[in-house]
């Protein structure tokens, strides 16, 4: 499943992220199955269950394509800045199109570097 294999690739670089971010893993199932899906891949990330696709409807990534084999949204990762604007969507029409970590870190770097820090 290409979500486990994004999720072992974001484990790895665990620290580098919480370095930079606060990363939210958005599971579209109930809260036992997310619980579930958390205690079989233990780390530091935030896991939201979006039972209701109420996250995935306002993002505009539910998909359709897979809704006959059950519901599979599209993949996508958002950098979402601390003015809770989006600032960068990787978005994949397929399972396996995910972005690699590195791009994720350095974007998160551009973002740093140009966002002015209050304070």
């Amino acid at each position: 499943m290409w979500c486990n294999h994004q999720l072992g690739q974001l484990l790895e670089q665990a620290l580098e992220l919480q370095q930079r971010a606060t990363v939210w893993i958005i599971n579209p199932q109930d809260i036992a199955s997310t619980a579930r899906y958390k205690e079989r891949r233990s780390g530091p990330f935030t896991f939201l269950a979006d039972e209701n696709l109420e996250v995935v409807n306002l993002y505009g990534i539910y998909h359709m394509q897979h809704a006959e084999h059950g519901y599979i949204p599209y993949p996508v990762t958002f950098i979402v800045k601390p003015d809770d604007t989006v600032a960068r969507r990787f978005l994949g029409l397929q399972p396996r199109d995910r972005p690699k970590v590195e791009d994720v870190i350095q974007t998160l770097d551009s973002i740093t570097k140009n966002t002015k820090r209050v304070g």
